[in-house]
């Protein structure tokens, strides 16, 4: 039989439907598994043995060009959807629930179609109270498939190894315990201020090494920020691989560390998928639908804040969380 699931955004959101992935095709071990997802978040699927083929749509693209060159942007939809329509499915089921993702769910040939929302037409299941992933559980029993197991994962390639392998040897001889520290999001209202993070890495830099992570345009911030953070951080040896690694090689590096520190962001759903403890800060967003569910994670909510889920929120209310109570939980980690 073939299978079509339909998750394209974002990347902590496309992380979370891996374990649901890994489900279904136990249950079907003999079908084969088509994804369909955003072209930038191939890699979190380019290895792993459950999906057998990838259907990419250029989200970004689209997203741009929709007011501006609304005909390409028109264009590359029904591009996709072609893709879609060249087979016939068994089973689809799409685990957005978006009209962007429903889309394609209506236009796919297939016998039996499921959906996160009510959608005209179409068996689904919707209860924004719960956990993400519980959410998505419930989906998956209303497809008939047992959710005994929908925990994360992120497979990497041997080269992704290798390449980590070659870079702690630089980073960090001495094999200390690895801190990773990723302080931004894609929301200005979910980060913690940079220099508090910096407070953080050096009180613990005599125990653990700290890395810190994020994307190419956040290099220089870390930096100035290291640069300016403490004597101590510098002596020890913070090292800043903002830019420097690939979706996989970042996974790989965050399964050796031993605690990730950051915010409600796809480093935090990273951590969870390589089962490395997580302390998430959290502010504006709701810990209870998206934070991580290991035993051994930490959740340290923003005094006074009443979770109001904006990208940008004058209060900022993560600036009241002191960075004392950050390090005190770290050093509850302690190896």
């Amino acid at each position: 039989m073939n299978i079509l699931v339909i998750k394209q955004t974002s990347l902590g959101d496309v992380l979370h439907v891996s374990g649901h992935i890994r489900s279904i095709k136990k249950h079907h071990p003999r079908s084969k598994l088509f994804l369909l997802t955003a072209n930038t978040s191939a890699d979190i699927y380019r290895h792993s043995p459950w999906v057998d083929e990838l259907i990419l749509v250029d989200r970004d693209g689209i997203k741009e060009n929709w007011r501006k060159k609304p005909m390409w942007a028109m264009a590359e939809m029904m591009r996709t959807m072609s893709q879609v329509r060249a087979h016939q499915f068994d089973l689809a089921i799409d685990f957005q629930g978006l009209a962007k993702s429903v889309f394609f769910l209506y236009g796919a040939k297939a016998e039996n179609k499921f959906v996160k929302g009510n959608w005209w037409g179409l068996k689904g299941f919707r209860n924004k109270n719960l956990h993400a992933i519980k959410e998505m559980d419930q989906l998956l029993q209303v497809a008939g498939i047992p959710t005994t197991d929908t925990s994360m994962e992120l497979a990497v390639g041997a080269d992704d190894k290798w390449a980590i392998d070659q870079l702690l040897l630089k980073i960090n001889p001495e094999r200390k315990p690895m801190l990773i520290v990723s302080p931004f999001s894609r929301w200005p209202s979910k980060d913690w201020p940079l220099e508090n993070y910096m407070q953080v890495g050096e009180a613990v830099s005599n125990t653990y090494q700290a890395v810190f992570t994020g994307t190419p345009d956040r290099k220089m911030h870390i930096d100035q920020a290291i640069a300016d953070g403490g004597r101590q951080m510098i002596i020890n040896g913070a090292v800043n691989l903002a830019g420097a690694l690939s979706l996989l090689e970042f996974a790989e590096l965050v399964a050796r560390a031993s605690l990730m520190l950051t915010g409600d962001s796809f480093p935090m759903h990273v951590a969870a998928a390589k089962q490395t403890p997580v302390i998430a800060l959290f502010g504006p967003t709701d810990e209870n639908k998206v934070g991580p569910l290991g035993a051994r994670d930490r959740i340290m909510r923003a005094p006074g804040c009443d979770v109001c889920d904006k990208r940008h929120c004058p209060r900022h209310c993560l600036s009241r969380l002191h960075s004392d109570e950050v390090i005190r939980a770290i050093n509850l980690h302690a190896p």
